[in-house]
């Protein structure tokens, strides 16, 4: 019974030995395995980590390439910026001086049509101004006399178209005063002379061929029309 027993505690003693071994094996047969697998992840992750770092280090290329190439955006769109100011000032001096032009040339339109008026005024003045200068003259001489040298009859009688051509004429004395008749005095009958109101200083008719004119002083003849 002993021996038994003691046979019993070297069978468990020589069992929990080799457990013992054999759980050391595993032990480390897992830990061999666990470290190749991490080995190997690890080793991935490197290479994907490289990748990666490359990428951003690409990106990083690009994005100071776009950050470039927007400040020399904005540095572009700052000078149109400027241009557009510069001609938009440009604009507006333009535009004022065309509303200048615009009202200077409204205001020479304007003046053309008053000077274009007063033309019509002076020129209907003028038309008037002549009327009544011949209305003047007329009423100043009563006739206008005719481009011919007066000619002078001494007292007597005279036959006209014989003495002196018919025509229409203004008698005047030459001096003193005295009677002068045409056609007996049923044409012509009046006083010729100066400086009394009794007399004529001088008179206007027509002489016609065949008058007869008589008169007691001389008379000076002035064709007229």
């Amino acid at each position: 019974m002993k021996w038994e027993l003691s046979m019993f505690k070297k069978k468990w003693v020589y069992f929990s030995l080799m457990a013992l071994v054999l759980v050391a094996i595993t032990a480390f047969s897992a830990h061999a395995i666990g470290y190749n697998k991490a080995s190997v992840l690890l080793k991935d992750k490197k290479v994907v980590a490289g990748e990666i770092d490359g990428e951003i280090k690409e990106w990083k290329k690009e994005l100071e390439s776009i950050e470039e190439n927007v400040e020399a955006m904005e540095e572009e769109e700052s000078s149109k910026q400027a241009d557009l100011e510069g001609l938009q000032i440009r604009f507006d001096e333009v535009n004022e001086m065309v509303g200048q032009k615009e009202a200077i040339q409204k205001e020479v339109d304007e003046l053309g049509t008053q000077v274009n008026a007063k033309k019509d005024e002076l020129k209907k003045l003028s038309g008037e101004i002549a009327n009544k200068q011949n209305e003047l003259d007329t009423l100043n001489k009563g006739i206008l006399i005719k481009k011919k040298e007066p000619r002078t009859l001494v007292a007597g009688v005279f036959i006209v178209g014989k003495d002196i051509a018919p025509g229409r004429y203004k008698v005047e004395p030459v001096n003193g005063f005295g009677n002068y008749f045409v056609n007996g005095g049923s044409k012509v009958n009046i006083i010729l002379g100066r400086g009394d109101d009794l007399f004529l200083p001088e008179y206007v008719f027509e002489l016609d061929e065949g008058d007869e004119i008589e008169a007691t002083l001389s008379v000076r003849y002035t064709l007229v029309e």
